[in-house]
């Protein structure tokens, strides 16, 4: 017989038991003893079937997926995030599907017919194209936790640093090495994201407890690339009174801010200090390494799937926005160490 012909029925014939039994055995049932399901499990290789999960999944509540909605996953927190999820995904016995939007509204409208279909069990978010009010009517239906980025919403939940504490430290210690003329460059991408607003909230703040003027020339915008932060590095150098000091909304743009400051003729620190955000392998490779702000990306994923399957799972869970510390990392771009 060809593969596509064999049936349930086949391997149970095989294996001498049950159809029951050996949906108990593809559904890794506790009740089936060690030698009924190592006899399935033989009949099963000997005849090559392939169970239908598609149909299973269907006629059971739940499919032991979650999905992971990114904008970006080439972006160099991603990966320790997905890590973490996956690591607690496994130990549940969920399975993790990455499927990256690039920003796009359609491609993520798409990827939710997986949850509305019922194809996976849950759903994460980093980062989304949806309003608040299109993601808050989603949470009422599905369970969903975002990570990292959040917006705020009355049903669905998040894990992530507090942003704004974190840029605030970045930019005190700025501050208590000297520095009045503080620059920040920011970041408009992704659309949806709570880091940009609270890390630049952080960075008014610091200079306000400061009793530094903000001015809004030192306050630049980018794509959040390597080669934004570039040209708006040297913007900044050409102003008639440059920063001491710029704050990057994240590791790859405190890097290229460093080497254009370097290739401007300019030192690091002594001319102009430089932090980032993140403490990504990326910071440590610069030169000087980055001073930066270290948020446990593993933890992150992995508390937002511990959350989400227990959310998933418990009907009368209570929703819980998970706040996980961050920490000032002191290396050579802002002080010589």
């Amino acid at each position: 017989m060809e593969n596509k012909s064999i049936t349930i029925q086949d391997v149970a014939r095989e294996a001498g038991v049950s159809v029951a039994t050996v949906s108990r055995v593809l559904n890794n049932s506790p009740l089936v003893k060690k030698n009924t399901t190592s006899k399935v499990q033989k009949a099963i290789d000997q005849l090559g079937y392939q169970p239908n999960f598609l149909g299973r999944d269907l006629r059971r509540a739940e499919t032991m997926r979650v999905l992971l909605l990114t904008q970006d996953i080439g972006a160099p927190i991603t990966g320790e995030l997905a890590k973490g999820m996956d690591e607690a995904a496994k130990k549940h016995g969920y399975y993790l599907m990455v499927c990256p939007t690039d920003n796009s509204r359609e491609r993520e409208e798409e990827f939710l017919q997986l949850l509305k279909n019922k194809f996976v069990d849950g759903l994460i978010v980093i980062g989304s194209t949806l309003t608040a009010e299109e993601l808050d009517r989603l949470g009422q239906k599905y369970s969903i936790v975002q990570c990292a980025e959040w917006i705020q919403t009355d049903h669905i939940c998040s894990v992530s640093v507090n942003d704004e504490k974190a840029a605030l430290d970045a930019v005190n210690h700025l501050i208590k090495l000297g520095h009045k003329r503080i620059a920040m460059i920011s970041s408009n991408f992704p659309r949806m994201t709570s880091s940009k607003v609270l890390r630049e909230s952080g960075y008014r703040k610091a200079l306000q407890n400061a009793s530094i003027p903000f001015d809004d020339g030192l306050l630049k915008y980018g794509d959040g690339t390597y080669e934004g932060s570039f040209h708006l590095t040297n913007e900044l150098l050409q102003l008639d009174a440059p920063p001491t000091a710029i704050f990057c909304y994240n590791d790859v743009m405190a890097i290229a801010s460093i080497n254009a400051i370097k290739e401007a003729g300019y030192d690091v620190p002594s001319d102009i200090a430089v932090v980032g955000f993140d403490d990504t392998k990326e910071a440590l490779m610069s030169i000087p390494q980055i001073t930066t702000i270290y948020q446990p990306k593993f933890e992150l994923g992995y508390r937002t799937m511990e959350l989400l399957i227990h959310n998933m799972t418990n009907n009368k869970a209570p929703l819980k926005n998970i706040t996980i510390d961050h920490k000032l990392i002191v290396r050579g771009s802002s002080s010589k160490i």
